[in-house]
């Protein structure tokens, strides 16, 4: 074997590698089942190979939507809810679904304090209103949003407002902040996609030139 062809071999390996690793994260096809709730759904995502392409087709759209779900504020629910966008879309759902564990109930309070500023500074730019509080720090935004779910589990409408306008906020926030991620997300995967067809033709290439060249005893 040829030092160029061994370092390729190298490199081959050391793309799987990393991808394994990352797939690690991602539900994958065979062990689907064994995720809460939407394992009891299975043998229908397994049926349906869209869901686990990385055709562009089928990436693209999953990154877009994954970012954008995984800001919202759906902490609990979001897996879910990234499982039917997935069918209703054709994405691919080890990405939409991946992406999910971005927010945590560790990584949630910062990511949702940031949203929501970010959706509050969208809304006063193009002179929308918010009813809801400016709110200080990371526990007060907890805090608030576990009042609004105290508020609706006692249905209580008093503070209507407040909560329309606070889940706005971080609605708005979300869908921004998570659109730019997701279109960071798919520069990254059109140019390693790009690098990776690229590096299929010059090997192409390469072969077809080495199948043309004739060898010495041939051209004797």
């Amino acid at each position: 074997m040829s030092p160029e062809n061994h370092e390729h071999r190298q490199k081959h390996f050391a793309r799987i590698r990393r991808a394994k690793w990352f797939l690690r994260f991602m539900p994958r096809r065979a062990r689907f089942h064994r995720y809460p709730l939407i394992g009891r759904f299975a043998d229908i995502a397994r049926k349906r190979d869209y869901l686990w392409s990385f055709r562009t087709e089928s990436v693209r759209p999953a990154l877009y939507i994954g970012s954008i779900v995984a800001l919202l504020p759906l902490l609990g629910i979001q897996v879910a809810v990234a499982f039917g966008l997935a069918l209703m879309s054709r994405s691919n759902v080890m990405l939409l679904v991946g992406l999910q564990f971005i927010t945590t109930p560790i990584t949630a309070p910062p990511i949702y304090y940031a949203t929501y500023h970010v959706g509050r500074a969208a809304m006063a730019a193009v002179g929308v209103e918010s009813s809801a509080q400016e709110v200080k720090s990371e526990d007060a935004l907890i805090a608030e949003l576990g009042s609004i779910d105290q508020s609706i589990a006692d249905n209580a409408s008093p503070t209507l407002d407040r909560w329309g306008g606070t889940i706005v906020a971080l609605m708005v926030g979300g869908l921004l902040v998570g659109a730019f991620i997701g279109l960071v997300l798919d520069l990254i995967w059109r140019y390693g996609s790009g690098r990776v067809r690229a590096r299929r033709l010059r090997m192409i290439r390469q072969k077809l030139d080495s199948d043309s060249t004739p060898s010495p005893t041939t051209a004797e």
